[in-house]
């Protein structure tokens, strides 16, 4: 079982692809418990990040009224150019009860609605290493694997390395970009497949891009479905 304070050294080097973080998760006693610990822990301090920089930005903000009227200011000046036949005073209802409902989910207008973060964010991560770790075991399998699915559970939860990147989001309007996130965790993926299941470059490479073709097949299928549905309506 590996001790807590290993974590950022496992973290440091799964982001340059060393193989040790990779073998000790695959060789531990029990690699899918400290793969959850793993992710709980770095999800937790991005959360934690993310709230205080909330905050911060929240204090350097107009307050959320004035925000609002200029809004509606705006969008009185713009509907001018709009024909008499539109519904001014249904919009401006919709444009306020988005405006409320944005404020309350982001945050903006206090409570502790963004102290969710600190369940979500951590929660949010857990889940996409079971579904991903589940699927990559499977496809990896099939493509002559050896390592086991407690062993996957493990490896693959070092997808979560990048993810520490997002401790800078403590900074106001600081971010960091979903792209280089996603490809980080492929390519630590792809490095923790090869090591735990001993597949060639090919294979490997296949079963970490596995979770995201299947993501891709489903959004298709989903828009084809709506694309069909769509004409049924059309013509009934």
């Amino acid at each position: 079982m590996l001790q807590p304070r290993a974590y950022p050294e496992l973290v440091g080097k799964a982001l340059v692809l060393d193989a040790e973080p990779f073998i000790a998760l695959t060789d531990d006693d029990d690699p899918w418990l400290e793969g959850m610990f793993l992710t709980a822990c770095v999800g937790f301090l991005v959360g934690i990040a993310r709230v205080i920089g909330h905050f911060l930005t929240t204090a350097t903000l107009p307050p959320t009224d004035a925000m609002l009227a200029a809004l509606l200011q705006g969008w009185r000046q713009y509907s001018t150019t709009l024909p008499d036949t539109v519904n001014l005073a249904l919009i401006e209802s919709v444009l306020r009860e988005a405006w409320a409902m944005g404020i309350f989910w982001n945050g903006y207008s206090g409570g502790g609605t963004r102290l969710l973060t600190l369940i979500t964010t951590p929660t949010t991560l857990l889940l996409q290493w079971v579904l991903a770790g589940v699927i990559i075991y499977a496809v990896a399998r099939s493509l002559g694997g050896v390592g086991t699915l407690n062993q996957t559970l493990g490896v693959t939860a070092l997808m979560v390395a990048p993810q520490a990147l997002r401790l800078v989001e403590i900074i106001p309007f600081a971010a960091v970009s979903q792209l280089l996130l996603s490809v980080w965790a492929v390519l630590i993926i792809y490095r923790a497949v090869e090591v735990a299941h001993d597949l060639p470059w090919q294979r490997a490479l296949l079963a970490a891009l596995a979770p995201w073709l299947l993501l891709v097949a489903l959004a298709l299928l989903v828009g084809l479905l709506l694309g069909i549905g769509m004409i049924f309506w059309r013509l009934a």
